[in-house]
């Protein structure tokens, strides 16, 4: 009986992607608020969700950022980015750009990150998002990186929106 709701449950998952809505539930929500949040995406981008969807987001703000708000979900596993929001497997981001790098108090960072001496910034964050282990050989984040250049912009827009001081 329950392997059978489970792979109802991946059916129904496999189903909803396919028909292109991505589920979001990466923010803690109040009281009588909607649990779940759709973004509707094509047939294309539901099938390949590394697509590159945008020219430039020169001038956009994070409510237009749907692009970097869908691949947020990839650091919201770990990530935190309110101001007060516990660390998670990886530290709360609030507050990143203009910090150096493994300060964050209340978590524990490797020593190579400490010992790179970084001060995140959009160039450090893009090297650190394309892909962490090249970066900062050591690291404990285990993250496979974002490689498109489009996605990478959309990503640390949206970074820099939500974990504004």
């Amino acid at each position: 009986m329950k392997v059978h709701l489970v792979k109802q449950n991946i059916m129904i998952v496999f189903l909803t992607l396919s028909l292109g809505i991505l589920i979001s539930c990466n923010e803690p929500r109040k009281e009588g608020e909607t649990i779940i949040e759709k973004t509707e995406i094509s047939n294309e981008q539901a099938a390949n969700p590394h697509t590159d969807e945008i020219d430039s987001l020169q001038g956009r703000n994070v409510a237009t950022n749907s692009l970097g708000k869908r691949l947020f979900i990839l650091c919201a596993s770990c990530h935190n980015v309110k101001k007060g929001e516990p660390h998670k497997v990886g530290p709360n981001l609030y507050g990143i750009f203009g910090q150096k790098a493994g300060v964050k108090e209340g978590f524990v960072f490797s020593e190579e990150l400490i010992d790179k001496d970084i001060i995140w910034n959009e160039e450090t964050i893009r090297k650190w998002i394309e892909n962490p282990a090249d970066y900062v050989p050591g690291t404990k984040m285990a993250f496979v990186g974002v490689k498109k250049t489009a996605q990478q912009d959309a990503l640390i827009t949206y970074l820099k929106e939500v974990t504004k001081k």
